[in-house]
């Protein structure tokens, strides 16, 4: 797929993005086999181990993840602000491709849903003082409404009163995020950002460290239980010590890296709303949905993104794959939930994507291909040569 043909693609549809974690490196992790880990230590017959193995793989996700989001543990960290300036970069390209769009008929607007809980987007929508919407609304005690994403931004001229709309960036946390907090009614959620929940869930980490047991990306699950057995061998109260971390965890309001995620999103309101709000994007006439840093791991968005693309043959739905074998892992769990009818799906790998560009592109970009589509590399290679055709 060519720069020009993406340009044409944004100049006359309704624009979405979907954004995984990939987009949060090199300073947050991935989830590598957490998701897999937690569904195995579910299955697991010995009691403390279980709690054991469970608790450490959710202090895993916490040090690796939420707990890098607090301030004192970012100020000064050269990884923090390239992923920062990343989605500052974003954000100030979009803002110029929207308010230059020709069409009239189409909304400056782009959804942009998001499987992150870190707040990179939200601390550089403020930074760059774009017009930005989280769903939440209040000043004292803001609280979150799903309807305030139907909203759109006009301004009028002071001088001769025409009205104008101006671009907004909706920004819909599918699964959740650090900065929420349940509201005291249980119903509601409200904004927490100040970060207070992740900061006394860190203050219950740190009272019994050595109670958890030590988990690398790299373990084999066989290799997690034995940890745990030794663990509990010399330290037999270690599951207990672990509960109050649990307990302040599961304060948190998200989805959590287990394979019953769908069923927790439908149970919660909220998060059944965020669903039915990403479903109805992609069923819109003439949409666009670019995915980055995903690799549809995530089978319920799998077979959402996969059930709007055979259902409507007017969306067209990019996604950026980091290398080739990024691109072979997307496909096969694209395909795992079943086949794509309407040949509106492209997953572009970096090479693939170089060798169908004109030489004007290449020269322009120093006849440099990219070998890795990164959030840096997406912008670079991607979204600011598409501003500059606009």
């Amino acid at each position: 797929m060519t720069i020009k043909k993406l340009k044409d693609c944004i100049q006359s549809a309704h624009i979405n993005f979907l954004f995984g974690s990939g987009l949060s490196r090199p300073y947050l992790s991935t989830l590598g086999q957490i998701e897999t880990f937690m569904a195995l230590s579910g299955k697991h017959t010995d009691k403390d181990e279980r709690k054991l193995i469970i608790a450490s793989l959710y202090a895993l996700y916490f040090n690796s993840v939420m707990r890098p989001c607090l301030p004192s543990h970012y100020v000064g960290n050269a990884d923090y602000d390239t992923v920062l300036g990343n989605y500052k970069e974003f954000l100030t390209i979009w803002n110029e491709l929207l308010a230059a769009r020709k069409s009239s008929l189409l909304e400056k607007s782009v959804n942009i849903f998001s499987t992150n809980i870190d707040d990179f987007v939200e601390t550089a929508s403020e930074i760059t003082g774009i017009e930005f919407n989280d769903g939440f609304k209040g000043h004292f005690n803001p609280m979150f409404k799903e309807d305030s994403f139907s909203n759109v931004v006009s301004r009028i001229s002071p001088l001769y009163q025409n009205t104008a709309q101006i671009p907004v960036f909706n920004y819909l946390k599918i699964h959740g995020s650090i900065n929420w907090i349940q509201a005291s009614d249980k119903l509601n959620i409200c904004l927490d950002s100040a970060l207070s929940t992740v900061k006394k869930i860190g203050e219950e980490f740190d009272k019994v460290p050595d109670s958890f047991i030590s988990i690398d990306f790299g373990d084999s699950f066989d290799h997690i239980v034995e940890k745990a057995k030794a663990q509990i061998a010399t330290a037999p109260d270690s599951p207990d010590k672990c509960a109050p971390f649990m307990s302040e965890y599961k304060k948190m309001v998200m989805v959590n890296p287990r394979k019953a995620k769908f069923r927790e999103s439908v149970i919660d309101l909220h998060f059944y709303e965020l669903m039915r709000l990403y479903s109805n994007a992609l069923e819109s006439a003439s949409t666009v949905l670019f995915c980055a840093g995903f690799s549809f791991a995530d089978e319920h968005i799998a077979k959402i993104t996969l059930r709007a693309a055979n259902a409507n043959p007017t969306l067209t739905v990019i996604v950026f794959a980091y290398n080739a074998g990024a691109k072979t892992e997307i496909e096969a769990n694209l395909y795992r939930c079943g086949n794509i009818l309407n040949n509106n799906i492209s997953i572009l790998s970096p090479d693939a994507f170089w060798e169908a560009q004109d030489e004007d592109y290449k020269s322009k970009l120093g006849n440099t291909a990219p070998t890795g589509f990164d959030f840096a590399t997406i912008n670079k290679y991607i979204f600011n040569p598409i501003a500059s055709l606009i």
